[in-house]
């Protein structure tokens, strides 16, 4: 999100208790290593006008589930406090698809119902309740982003989301020239490609939408695992060319505003089809 921000030109200020992570070296970048939950109050940044608010423990033991809750909303309050301080004009509170878990059956968006699952999950829809109402109350403008598994192409098989994993696995055996075999395609969960996540909020900021929740996911995503499912088990071209014009029907999520985010286009698992493609000989 940082480096993504930054090329599109705008002055960032990260905030993380440590940067395991490569950020570029840029001008438009200040590194603050500082603690959300300290008690020590950080003078390094007067005024700003947005504020991303994505920190978040993910997973703990199931002895501390009540300390991940915990945690999860004393940091969303800490920054709603700072956002208010540096006087900031619009507020996004990163959440999740998780939100949507308990229903099965359906393909969810922003109307859909929300069901507190685990205290993960739990933590998530109250920031998202604790930012609507401070938010409202100190007139700062906000949207809730709702963000599902984040893939980036470059996921390796230790990584626990085994998905995920899968998935970087196929295309790795597609360079060999190798088809793999495999129904580990199938998940409940959706997916948001990270190079959309900066993509799409650049837009959201420089057009000055305003949405209240919106499902930030990649819409081809779903299309494209059904198609490497199907493709894994067969290898004749007329296969492909059909498989490739039906819609999923996996519980996706997507956003009934997705016409209203002004980019030119979702990334793809474009790498992944043309793989497929060089191998039918299409």
């Amino acid at each position: 999100m940082v480096n993504g921000l930054s090329s599109y030109g705008h002055k960032i200020y990260a905030t993380d208790i440590s940067f395991t992570y490569k950020i570029c070296k840029d001008k438009n970048i200040t590194l603050l290593k500082e603690n959300l939950l300290s008690k020590k109050k950080s003078n390094k940044i007067k005024n700003c006008d947005i504020f991303i608010h994505n920190a978040a423990i993910t997973k703990s033991n199931k002895n501390e589930n009540k300390s991940l809750c915990n945690a999860n909303i004393n940091l969303t309050k800490k920054a709603l406090i700072l956002a208010k301080k540096l006087n900031c004009k619009k507020f996004f509170f990163v959440s999740s698809t998780a939100v949507y878990r308990k229903f099965l059956k359906h393909k969810y968006n922003e109307r859909s119902k929300t069901f507190a699952l685990d205290s993960y999950t739990k933590s998530k829809l109250i920031g998202e309740r604790i930012s609507k109402e401070f938010c409202s109350k100190n007139k700062i403008k906000f949207t809730i982003l709702r963000i599902g598994n984040i893939y980036n192409g470059f996921e390796k098989i230790k990584w626990s989301r085994f998905n995920i994993s899968q998935m970087q696995r196929w295309l790795n055996e597609n360079k060999k020239n190798k088809i793999l075999k495999t129904n580990k395609f199938d998940t409940l969960r959706d997916w948001t490609f990270v190079n959309d996540i900066p993509k799409a909020l650049n837009s959201l900021i420089i057009n000055n939408q305003h949405f209240k929740i919106l499902n930030l996911v990649s819409p081809y995503c779903y299309k494209d695992i059904y198609i490497m499912n199907k493709i894994s088990n067969k290898s004749r071209s007329k296969d492909f060319i059909q498989l490739s014009q039906k819609h999923t029907i996996n519980n996706a999520t997507y956003s009934i505003y997705i016409n209203r985010i002004f980019f030119k286009k979702w990334t793809t698992f474009q790498k992944a089809i043309n793989l497929i493609r060089n191998y039918e000989n299409l």
